[in-house]
């Protein structure tokens, strides 16, 4: 097989492969002889067919298969022996009809090279990394939740506007009955002192979607099957009527809320809640500095690439038929995505990012974990976290998921270290403005 590489003063190539059939012939015939044992072809039993029809029939698709089989396996080793970066994978390259009769075999195959570039790590604008701070009112309000939480559950005479009614609750029309718990503060004012403020246990009151502040409200407190009790007119039997009163703020719920910690007022406790919230929103300032620091790299790089190549590379790579034109519509962005990939690429050979199977094993375990702890189980031992982290990774989606984001995590801390960067606090109104400002 002879392959030469004819290069254009452009960034692509055309690679020229010449296959003889000396280069085909012995894997074209064990072919043969394997189709020949499993043809089933009227007129001859299976296994006795004669090579000579075999060769008729189908020799010139076995043909075409074998050499673009070779062809494949060639061109790959040519690319890698030689050291060629490439942009996408080879593209076959028409230049008129290929006749697979001859014994010997011309392709051509089209290949484009990754383009060379600097990454520059100082823009003229220094990006701006802000830090969340939790002010007075969210506070205040994580304060009252933790309260509530803790609180104690009294039972009341009669419903208050910040009470839950529990009970049983039916149709009209239907036995069936359904326990249901009620929050007061979500019925409407008018329906709230008319009917619910003067009620008892054991009071029947009738209510419908239309008692509520928000319609959906009473329909959400049903399954899908329980289709009988959703937008009907039901009766809601009162069996208790509670309340639950908040915790003193006081060393007893400190320690309730903080186990580890010794909070000994409510200034330390206050400034404890304060730096809980602003940890909650390091994941999305991350974020947003990642944001701006590829935003800036885009912008700022220069990337010459084979455009009419790209297009093609798009169109070959289309499970349905695609045209030009179509492509022509989102074609800036498909440059945008090219682009971030090799410089993503980029920044992980000049610094050395190199994510290992033990890397994606750990940070599995501390996703399991940390999930774990927000639904409130306890950590497993080593066999259960184990066993969960190989059925985690043996999920092809999830795998590759949690190696890109490992990626990212590198990238952030080069950004992090490497962007010319200032800090600025805002509150979170602020950081929303900022974060989801299209013309920022």
């Amino acid at each position: 097989m002879k392959i030469i590489e004819k290069k254009s003063k452009s960034s692509t190539s055309i690679i020229d492969l010449i296959i003889e059939k000396k280069d085909y012939l012995e894997k074209l015939d064990i072919s043969l002889k394997d189709y020949r044992k499993k043809a089933n072809i009227p007129g001859f039993r299976k296994g006795n067919v004669p090579v000579g029809l075999i060769k008729k029939q189908y020799g010139t698709a076995i043909k075409v298969e074998e050499v673009n089989r070779i062809v494949q396996k060639e061109i790959s080793k040519y690319i890698s022996d030689n050291n060629i970066s490439i942009l996408g994978s080879p593209l076959p390259f028409e230049d008129g009809e290929i006749d697979w009769t001859k014994d010997e075999i011309n392709l051509k195959f089209e290949i484009a090279y990754k383009p060379n570039f600097k990454l520059n790590y100082k823009p003229k604008k220094t990006l701006t990394y802000f830090t969340v701070e939790a002010d007075n009112e969210m506070i205040n309000n994580q304060v009252e939740s933790m309260q509530n939480q803790y609180g104690k559950l009294i039972s009341l005479q009669s419903p208050e506007k910040e009470s839950t009614i529990s009970g049983n609750v039916k149709t009209a029309e239907s036995k069936k009955q359904k326990n249901l718990s009620l929050d007061t503060q979500k019925f409407k004012k008018a329906f709230f002192s008319k009917y619910l403020s003067s009620a008892k246990v054991g009071s029947l009151i009738n209510i419908n979607t239309k008692s509520f502040n928000e319609d959906k409200y009473l329909s959400s407190l049903f399954n899908i099957e329980e289709k009988d009790f959703i937008n009907k007119d039901l009766i809601f039997q009162i069996n208790e009527i509670t309340k639950r009163e908040k915790a003193i703020l006081d060393k007893e719920l400190y320690k309730k809320v903080y186990k580890n910690d010794e909070i000994k007022n409510q200034k330390q406790f206050k400034n404890k809640v304060k730096s809980d919230i602003e940890k909650q929103f390091i994941n999305q300032s991350d974020q947003k500095f990642f944001n701006d620091c590829v935003e800036f790299l885009i912008s700022d790089t220069k990337i010459d690439l084979p455009e009419k190549f790209i297009k093609k590379l798009i169109i070959a790579n289309q499970k349905e038929k695609i045209s030009e034109n179509e492509i022509d519509k989102d074609f800036s962005q498909s440059l945008r995505g090219i682009k971030y990939q090799l410089i993503e690429s980029k920044l992980i050979e000049e610094n050395d990012i190199d994510i290992n199977t033990d890397a994606v094993k750990s940070y599995a375990k501390e996703m399991v974990i940390k999930q774990m702890a927000m639904y409130g189980q306890n950590q497993p031992d080593d066999e259960q976290l184990n066993s969960i982290v190989q059925r985690v990774m043996s999920n092809e989606d999830e795998l590759k998921r949690m190696y890109s984001m490992l990626i990212n995590e590198k990238i952030l801390y080069v950004f992090k270290n490497k962007i010319s960067k200032k800090d600025s606090k805002v509150d979170y109104k602020k950081f929303i403005e900022t974060a989801y400002d299209k013309n920022d």
